[in-house]
């Protein structure tokens, strides 16, 4: 039996999402969800939520969407290394797992997984010993439950191939779908066409990013105090606790804690510049977000960097302090010279709207 034979009046179909937490995942479910619901000829039967986290609020429009949350009671890695490998019946049934969590599930379901964290591709000597055994696992589970797989989704080439090269049974069946920006940038409508103070002479700087290790803000910490006045810094604003400062001698980084919508299109309207991090991305969203609304944008020389930003980006080398100063002094130059980025050609690879992700999400389920 077919997909296409489960219900001559459309697509049924399950959502499975109970282990998505990180930052940018949750900011793209939160626009996914309602525009999969949304979409015409498609039935959502069934969501499986995390117990924990801005997901567990949702609920679905639909009074025959069963919306059921997932309970851990186990310490995190060790409840999801039992979710994925011990079959359970509530996943069990003819319909379909859109899965939007990375790994595939124990199940004889016909499952479509959406993989968005980089490391299912990457090669554990790149990482230290606690997350090389980590991130081991999840590509062994990931590799034993590939049976249940009809099709994976990822939001680049870059990571296409990165995952092929991995797991090189599944290469046929990778699709690659673009996402836009969060819903609630797009409703914005922000665009920026010049700094919002022409003639500062440092810089305003943001980097909206989680702790997690591979986001680098440790690359803060060889700047030493007697270095900070070199820097063409004004302010250097984190998203991270003031608990979690990287860098508390350098007087121009401000750790604001974790930002909601008002606050982030706030900052957004007066910073110079997005500065990014992260030696590790399938994705990164707050480089999406930073072309989109038209800032200019210094990140690291890496692959998936390069394949979103294309030349329109200031490039350093992630490992250096020194690389990452003098991208910085490029960009100031710049500024003071009158120039603006122009995004317009990077962004025509991206879909224009979530209903849109949502119809080739869903596509790629009907093929099965």
């Amino acid at each position: 039996m077919t997909v296409a034979d489960l219900d001559r009046n459309g697509l049924r179909v399950r959502l499975h999402l109970t282990n998505v937490a990180g930052t940018g995942a949750v900011h793209l479910l939160r626009s996914l969800l309602p525009a999969l619901e949304a979409t015409p000829g498609t039935r959502i039967t069934a969501i499986h939520l995390p117990d924990r986290g801005p997901l567990a609020l949702y609920r679905s429009p639909h009074p025959g969407t069963q919306v059921r949350t997932y309970r851990r009671h186990l310490p995190n890695a060790l409840s999801r290394l039992l979710e994925c490998l011990i079959p359970q019946r509530r996943y069990a049934g003819p319909e379909p797992l859109l899965v939007l969590g990375d790994l595939p599930l124990r199940s004889a379901a016909l499952q479509v997984v959406f993989v968005q964290t980089p490391h299912l591709g990457a090669t554990a000597g790149r990482h230290r010993m606690p997350d090389r055994l980590k991130f081991g696992i999840a590509r062994w589970v990931f590799r034993r439950n590939a049976a249940s797989v009809g099709a994976y989704i990822v939001q680049t080439p870059v990571m296409r191939d990165a995952l092929a090269a991995a797991h090189p049974a599944i290469a046929g069946r990778i699709h690659v779908i673009a996402q836009p920006v969060p819903q609630w940038l797009l409703d914005a409508g922000l665009r920026r066409r010049a700094r919002a103070e022409p003639r500062a002479a440092r810089l305003s700087l943001a980097y909206p990013a989680a702790g997690y290790p591979h986001k680098n803000h440790r690359l803060l910490a060889q700047i030493g105090p007697e270095q900070a006045s070199t820097w063409p810094i004004k302010q250097l604003t984190l998203t991270l606790p003031a608990t979690a400062h990287p860098a508390p001698a350098l007087p121009w980084v401000a750790c604001v804690g974790m930002l909601d919508a008002p606050a982030m299109l706030q900052l957004y309207a007066c910073c110079d510049g997005l500065l990014f991090l992260s030696t590790d991305e399938s994705y990164g969203l707050p480089l999406v977000e930073a072309m989109f609304i038209g800032l200019p944008i210094v990140c690291p020389d890496l692959p998936y960097a390069r394949a979103l930003c294309g030349d329109g980006a200031i490039y350093f080398d992630p490992q250096s302090a020194a690389s990452l100063r003098a991208a910085l002094l490029t960009l100031q130059q710049r500024l003071q010279a009158g120039w603006w980025p122009d995004w317009t050609v990077p962004l025509r690879s991206f879909p224009a709207d979530w209903p849109a992700v949502a119809q080739a999400m869903l596509d790629v389920v009907k093929t099965l």
